[in-house]
């Protein structure tokens, strides 16, 4: 097993993992010859999950990778270190990765050049403890499968929707997400004193499910008329730090009585409409939360 890398945009890694800061302790970073990915299964009363990949290419150089099992390699990480580690490569004149080990441990050991003021070299070596998963492991970690999507709508910006979770976290600890396939939205919070909506009107909505090709449900209601899902307010925010990443478009898919799912593609800030879902070179974090049951 071997894996050693340059690592090119050091921004862009450690925004992935702020955005998943907020999820759990640990994760599970999965390396391939094309993509890197991260997963993170939270707890079982939380039940959210978050699957996400990003382009070697976005983020690496020189890249080499080698192992028995088709050249994929699965280590289990602790986000903080990991977050701890890339934060002290930010402007570094060159920053390597590679996995290896330390008074017989594994490690991702982090190298990171910088130059002084006076123009001398300096090395900064950061090791992050790991566990290496073996593939059957690997094999009891299954991406959820969710029935088609009755709605598929592109959500406004983030900074939008972290304003309204701010005002509304505190008055409850479910959240209603509803939308239609007329361009609208709402997010709704209720208690015994007070019932709070927030609509959003003039969104694109998206005819099919570009990340789940065989997703093209036959409508059952006309296109004015909402569909909802209850999900816990704690999952709703921990979505809303995917705003690290500056996502280019994010798809909201309403499954009634299972999930919300929600794509965050990963670019530069900005809305391109529907078509930018095509440029999916850079890479997309994927969060599915579980209904809030009664």
């Amino acid at each position: 097993m071997r894996f050693r890398t340059v690592i090119s945009n050091a921004n862009l890694l450690l925004r992935v993992v702020q955005s998943i800061d907020k999820l759990a302790k640990s994760a599970i970073l999965k390396l391939t010859p094309e993509k890197l990915h991260i997963i993170v299964v939270t707890d079982i009363d939380s039940g959210l999950q978050l699957w996400s990949d990003v382009a070697v290419h976005a983020l690496f150089a020189e890249y080499q990778i080698e192992s028995l099992h088709r050249n994929e390699i699965h280590l289990e990480f602790s986000i903080d270190n990991l977050q701890r580690a890339l934060k002290s490569a930010q402007g570094a004149v060159r920053t390597t990765m590679k996995l290896t080990k330390k008074h017989g441990l594994p490690v991702l050991a982090i190298v990171v050049q910088n130059l002084s003021i006076t123009g001398s070299e300096m090395t900064l070596c950061q090791d992050v403890p790991i566990r290496v998963l073996t593939p059957a492991q690997m094999d009891m970690v299954r991406e959820p499968l969710v029935p088609d999507s009755q709605v598929h709508i592109m959500m406004p910006p983030l900074n939008s929707m972290r304003s309204i979770a701010e005002r509304i976290k505190a008055m409850g600890d479910r959240v209603a997400v509803s939308a239609n396939r007329d361009g609208e939205l709402t997010i709704g919070v209720a208690n015994d004193l007070v019932e709070i909506t927030t609509f959003f009107r003039g969104l694109e909505n998206l005819t099919y499910d570009s990340t789940q090709p065989s997703a093209n449900p036959t409508p059952d209601r006309g296109p004015t008329e909402f569909y909802s899902a209850v999900v816990d307010m704690r999952n709703f925010v921990r979505f809303l730090q995917s705003y690290h990443v500056a996502p280019k478009n994010i798809v909201c898919c309403i499954i009634e009585h299972h999930a919300v799912v929600f794509y965050v593609y990963i670019g530069a800030a900005g809305y391109g409409g529907v078509g930018a879902l095509n440029d999916q070179a850079c890479g997309s974090l994927t969060y599915f939360i579980p209904v809030r049951q009664v």
